[in-house]
């Protein structure tokens, strides 16, 4: 067996048996599915395999594949979610390189930098930096795959769980990565989830419609707070892009 081939929106049953896993542990709660591989060889590259979006996963500890019934097509995958075996990453500096050939396969390929509509179309430095200029560790968005971050940067980031993402032919890619440091020493932990994002929006719209509606129902006004908060941020957003410009970086098309 010399890698783990896996993708987004074919059958889960079928995705898993030509897999080339020799076996998976599987759950079915309400129509829920998952399929999930753990423990795996450091030498075993887990491969997402669609044509010119190729990334090669190495070393993996664990990948799970989701499907729901409930979503009426087909019992296809519409996550898979790896965790990486990072015990070999003793330093910062030996996880920032490993994070960085990986972000180099997605850039490499025909992935573009996805940005969501909450987010500022930024590039550089500017997409970490608040509206007064500051590196802000509790920045949600995620950052720039082209901006390679100095080591200072690095260490304050990513002590708050970061984030990448990019989108593929429908799929969205998220690589996350954090540390903690305490007395048994630096540990990271590095994430990368691909998901249908169609179907991922379906189910977050269904959620956001649902939680306004108790909201309302229970006198919270969470429809007109909404509306509140997204002309908020729709200024925030203006701002930052408006910074960036003067820093001299990029605001990108939507």
């Amino acid at each position: 067996m010399l890698k783990i081939h896996f993708d987004i929106g074919r059958n889960i049953i079928e995705t898993a048996k030509v897999s080339g896993a020799p076996r998976w542990s599987t759950r079915n709660i309400e129509g829920f599915i998952s399929y999930k591989i753990m423990n795996l060889p450091p030498d075993i590259p887990l491969w997402y395999q669609r044509p010119g979006y190729e990334i090669n996963i190495l070393p993996a500890r664990a990948l799970t594949m989701y499907a729901d019934k409930e979503s009426n097509n087909d019992l296809a995958v519409e996550t898979a979610s790896i965790h990486f075996d990072t015990r070999a990453l003793k330093s910062h500096a030996a996880a920032k390189t490993f994070v960085e050939n990986l972000v180099l396969q997605f850039q490499n390929g025909k992935w573009a930098r996805y940005i969501d509509d909450v987010c500022p179309a930024i590039s550089g430095r500017s997409s970490f930096l608040n509206e007064a200029g500051v590196l802000d560790k509790n920045w949600s968005c995620p950052l720039d795959p082209t901006y390679r971050l100095s080591n200072d940067d690095w260490i304050q980031l990513m002590y708050m769980s970061k984030s990448y993402q990019w989108l593929g032919e429908g799929v969205l890619a998220t690589l996350n990565i954090g540390y903690s440091d305490n007395s048994i020493g630096i540990t990271y932990s590095i994430d990368l989830d691909f998901d249908d994002l169609a179907a991922r929006n379906r189910t977050d719209e269904a959620n956001r419609l649902r939680d306004l509606a108790e909201g309302d129902a229970n006198g919270w006004k969470s429809t007109e707070n909404e509306a509140k908060g997204i002309a908020e941020r729709k200024l925030e957003i203006k701002v930052l892009e408006e910074n960036a410009r003067k820093r001299g970086d990029v605001v990108l098309p939507r």
